[in-house]
């Protein structure tokens, strides 16, 4: 029929049509494939002028499509739809109650459906590049009816039959298919639809009598379509990268500095000299204030020991000088208690003369030797 050329040269048209995928945003879509109306649909009278029961069979027929939608990031689609189906009438059966029904050579025509429909789809996301969607639909669909017989063997000569009439009816569609991405942007749709409409009646005339006519209608629709978006491309998540502390960031932001490389530069052991006035062993105000630091800055951190030692110069006797060192040392170690060390952790060493910082002769006074070494370790 003329119908179907118009079909297929529709269906043509997806050969150059855009389309796109996985993306997030409006998109539109078209389509074109098989409609076959399931067997045995009721087509039925209760007259006048005959009462009868058929089942109509149709030819395979063809069917379109076009959508206008938008998909969110979650994969959800909503869209409106036009759909366009079309098929043949084969043959309106008899039911064997000495009613014979029209054949294939007795009658002619086709039935037509037109919808408008809402969808609801769902995408699968996946990591590839086929991604499998379901979804349903309702709306109204024009349901056509153009059939003409004459059969001259008609019982009871009924064998003339008109019937050319529209019926709008509430329709509903289960959607299920692959959609898969050819290019950036360009998504090809292979979909399975299941349509059906509330029953029609459809007006006419059986042996020029006008009458009422009853249908049942379905549809079970193989389709492949192009879909694509207008926008750009959904967001693409971001990237992120674990840090040292167990936090996460994007791939190209720094990690929070690494606290335990703070620390270990802290943790240096902490090394003091104070020095003394000849042949004393009490601290000068200086050496009082490098106690008083040094003490607070171990305080901060977890001190694992203190180690002091003191020393004199050459001048005077080895004896003298060995006591007099360890006053110092004494000096100094009570100097540290009073600023919060803790006692236990303090060990003290005299080294009298044994171990100038600037070596001298015997009987030398010398400032730089007069000293007490605080060396603090942290654990």
């Amino acid at each position: 029929m003329k119908l179907k050329t118009t079909l297929l040269a529709a269906a043509a048209t997806l050969a150059i049509a855009p389309a796109a995928h996985a993306y997030q945003g409006m998109y539109g879509a078209i389509g074109a494939g098989l409609s076959y109306v399931g067997p045995d649909r009721d087509f039925e009278s209760a007259g006048p002028p005959l009462a009868f029961d058929s089942e109509a069979d149709y030819e395979n027929g063809i069917g379109v499509y076009t959508a206008l939608g938008h998909e969110s990031a979650s994969g959800w689609r909503k869209e409106f739809e036009f759909s366009y189906r079309q098929n043949d009438l084969r043959h309106l059966p008899g039911d064997g109650m000495g009613f014979t029904g029209w054949s294939e050579n007795t009658v002619d025509g086709d039935i037509q459906s037109m919808a408008f429909m809402f969808n609801l789809i769902k995408n699968f996301q996946s990591s590839g590049k086929v991604t499998p969607f379901i979804g349903i639909g309702a709306g109204m669909a024009r349901l056509k009816a153009d059939y003409a017989g004459a059969d001259p063997s008609f019982t009871g000569g009924f064998g003339s039959l008109s019937v050319n009439d529209k019926s709008w009816e509430f329709a509903y569609q289960g959607i299920a298919g692959l959609a898969i991405e050819l290019t950036e942007g360009l998504a090809l749709d292979l979909s399975y639809r299941y349509f059906a409409t509330l029953d029609p009646d459809f007006s006419g005339t059986l042996a020029g009598a006008a009458t009422s006519f009853n249908q049942e209608y379905n549809s079970h629709s193989l389709f492949a379509g192009l879909r694509w978006n207008f926008g750009a491309p959904a967001p693409v998540a971001p990237q992120y990268k674990d840090c040292w502390d167990g936090s996460s960031v994007p791939v190209a932001s720094e990690c929070p500095p690494q606290l335990e490389e703070q620390q270990a530069a802290a943790l240096d052991p902490i090394n003091v000299i104070v020095y003394f006035d000849y042949d004393k062993s009490n601290l000068t105000p200086e050496a009082g204030d490098l106690i008083r630091e040094a003490s607070s800055r171990a305080l901060a951190n977890d001190v694992d020991a203190v180690v002091v030692s003191g020393h004199t110069d050459r001048s005077g006797g080895s004896a003298y000088n060995q006591a007099l060192s360890e006053r110092r040392a004494a000096a100094v170690r009570s100097a540290l208690i009073a600023n919060g060390i803790s006692a236990d952790m303090i060990r003290v060493e005299s080294y009298g003369e044994d171990r100038p910082a600037k070596p001298t002769e015997d009987g030398i006074r010398e400032p730089l030797n007069r000293r007490a070494e605080v060396v603090i370790s942290f654990e």
